[in-house]
Order: C-alpha cells, then sequence, then structure tokens
C-alpha cells in the first residue's frame, strides 16, 4: 500500500514538472515569437506604447486610416492633417469624417486641391497624440494640423504615468516610469498566457452577449452603461472640487501647449475641435445613467469638460471649433451614434465633416 502511495506521489510530482515546465516554455514564446506569432491590428512601438500595424486592414505605412500619400508635399497641394483616437476609425477609410471631409472640398476646389490626412490611432489621448505627430504626421510637411479632441475620455484617460503597450495582440496599462525594454521588446512582471487567455474571452463574451441583446450592439447595455458613467465622472463638480482630476487636465493641456508650440515654430496652422460625448447630446441615454446608478444630478455640469477646454485655448490663442450645440440640436432629429459604441454613425461623421468644412474653408488657401 506505501509503494502504491509512494508511486502516485511520484506520478503527481511529474506531472506537476512537466506542466510548471510547459507553462514557463509557453511564457517564453510568448516572449520571443511575439513579432513574427501576433500580426493583428496593433504591435508594440517603444515611444508611443503601440501604434496600429501598417498595412493591416486597410492602414497606410504609418498605420494610419487611409492611403499613403508622397512625403515630399506638392506645394500647389493644400494639406490637411487630423489627429485623433479611434473617431478617425469609424466608418472605415470611405465613410470617415475625414474621408468626408476630402470630399468636400475636392466638390469646393476641384479634384486634388486639398489633401486631409487621416492620422489617428484608437485608445490615444492628445499626450500620445503630440508623440505621434512628432514621430509619423509631420513626416507629411502640413499646412493645417487639426485635433480632435474626444469630451468623453482624453481627459478622463490622460494619467501622465499610464503607458498602454500591446504585447501578443493584447493591450496592457503599465506604468511608463517601470518600464522594462530588453532587446526592443517590453518585458511585463505577468503572465502573458493569462492575459492573452483572458483579455479574448472577455472581449467574445461581451460581443456574444451584446448581438444576443441587439443586433449591431458592441457592448450589452450594462457595460456600455457602465463605460459612460465612469466617463460622466470627469463632468462631476465634487471630484473637481477635490481636484481628483487636476493631474490629468495640467497633463492634456501641457500636450496642447507643446502641440501648438511645435506647429507655430513651423509656421503650420493649428486648431482643435472638440467633439462631444453621447451623453451630452442624447438626454435617453443620459437619464438611463442617472437613473441606473441614482446619480445626482444637481453635482454634474455636462458642459464642464468644454468650458476647461475652451477657457484654456482662449488664454493661449489657438483657434477651436465646439462641435457640442450643433451635436445636440441634430442629435434631437436622429441618432449620431452608433449603437451602444460611443464612436459616430454614418450621420455624424457627416455632420462632423460639414462642421469642420464650414470653419476651416477660409484657412484653406
Amino acid at each position: 500500500m506505501n509503494i502504491s502511495r509512494n508511486i502516485n506521489v511520484k506520478n503527481m510530482i511529474f506531472f506537476l514538472v512537466i506542466f510548471f515546465i510547459s507553462i514557463g516554455t509557453l511564457e517564453f514564446l510568448l516572449i520571443v515569437l511575439d513579432p513574427y506569432l501576433f500580426k493583428g491590428f496593433f504591435q508594440y512601438d517603444r515611444d508611443l506604447g503601440y501604434k496600429v500595424r501598417p498595412y493591416n486592414n486597410h492602414s497606410n505605412q504609418f498605420g494610419f486610416n487611409d492611403g499613403d500619400y508622397p512625403l515630399k508635399k506638392d506645394p500647389k497641394i493644400y494639406r490637411i492633417v487630423i489627429l485623433s483616437d479611434s473617431f478617425n476609425w469609424a466608418g472605415g477609410r470611405e465613410k470617415n469624417y475625414t474621408a468626408i471631409l476630402e470630399n468636400m472640398f475636392e466638390k469646393h476646389y476641384g479634384k486634388h486641391k486639398v489633401d486631409i490626412i487621416n492620422a489617428g490611432y484608437s485608445g490615444t489621448h492628445t499626450g500620445e497624440q503630440l508623440i505621434l505627430l512628432k514621430k509619423y504626421a509631420l513626416k507629411y510637411n502640413p499646412d493645417f494640423v487639426f485635433l480632435g479632441f474626444f469630451m468623453g475620455n482624453d481627459f478622463f484617460d490622460a494619467d501622465p504615468n499610464r503607458k498602454r503597450i500591446v504585447v501578443n495582440d493584447i493591450q496592457i496599462d503599465i506604468d511608463r516610469r517601470k518600464e522594462c525594454v530588453v532587446f526592443g521588446y517590453p518585458i511585463i512582471p505577468k503572465s502573458r498566457l493569462f492575459l492573452f487567455v483572458e483579455q479574448k474571452y472577455k472581449i467574445f463574451k461581451e460581443l456574444f452577449k451584446a448581438q444576443k441583446e441587439k443586433k449591431g450592439a458592441t457592448f450589452t447595455e450594462e457595460t456600455f452603461l457602465k463605460i459612460e458613467a465612469a466617463k460622466l465622472d470627469f463632468f462631476n463638480l465634487e471630484a473637481h472640487k477635490k481636484h481628483i482630476y487636476d493631474q490629468n487636465v495640467n497633463y492634456i493641456f501641457n500636450a496642447i501647449d507643446d502641440m501648438n508650440n511645435l506647429l507655430k515654430s513651423k509656421n503650420i496652422i493649428f486648431m482643435v475641435g472638440i467633439y462631444p460625448d453621447e451623453f451630452q447630446v442624447n438626454d435617453n441615454l443620459l437619464n438611463q445613467i442617472f437613473a441606473k446608478f441614482n446619480l445626482r444630478r444637481d453635482i454634474y455640469d455636462l458642459d464642464l469638460g468644454q468650458k476647461l477646454l475652451k477657457q484654456y485655448l482662449d488664454s493661449k490663442n489657438i483657434s477651436y471649433i465646439d462641435m457640442l450645440n450643433q451635436f445636440r440640436i441634430e442629435g434631437k432629429k436622429e441618432s449620431l451614434y452608433l449603437l451602444r459604441n460611443t464612436h459616430w454613425n454614418d450621420a455624424g461623421n457627416n455632420l462632423a465633416a460639414n462642421i469642420i468644412f464650414q470653419n476651416t474653408l477660409n484657412f484653406v488657401k
């Protein structure tokens, strides 16, 4: 009986050794073979944390949602670069507001008189877009740079110490002060295998449940309301009295200031477009959020983000377009956002393009 027990213990130990060796080998391979095995939408970028992979899902040489343009600009063509986040991807290449805007200029001035270059990466904020501008967008030698600022999360996500990186096709937020890079690749103190399985499962599960709930939805109603409620917190007056978001706001203002000074030194026109969040436009969504989470309406100022940003831009004499009022007016007539998605639908993209066109036409020479 003791012999049988000893054999079982040895077999268990042998099994555990093989198991941990296998897991260790997989972890090692996930690190070493990351650049070769994973060719998804994003890839690691030492400066930005991540970027869209070039020539992936119709992206161009820099990973932008656009075609390639000659880096040496024709002096007869006016060139506008539009920086932003995933708003520059909604609608694909043809129905995105940047493409619609280019068509508007073409109808006004004639074929190929104005280049509208879409230079946006999903999930980035202004601080990261400043890096993007320096590293890639300025290579186009633009005459005009337009910064799309999404009021939903560009302040909210702007933690100066956060760096979002991509490893094995998954996004991970790390402390940029503690980033460890070996031979050009990031090393993280977590199991890559566990993170990969966990994140892919969560994405699949959420999308499956969302589609089951309502066809065309990106998130379930519960998840979407949680996302919007989290972003709404930036408009909480009591949070600002406690200075909870001071660091985020100052980080964004410094990034805009650096962007403005850089472009001014190169005689490039600079303008900021302020994109509203859906809860600022859609009263039904806002009511759902307040009811779902039992929030006090009196401690929220739905225009607070715009007020803070416009006050800063005015102090620096930086031109801007606030789209909030026009989106509120048109939003009462039709839906301007995708279903539980936070981005513009076709109507929203068309409205944004028209607003930008009307406000930039006088700058184009």
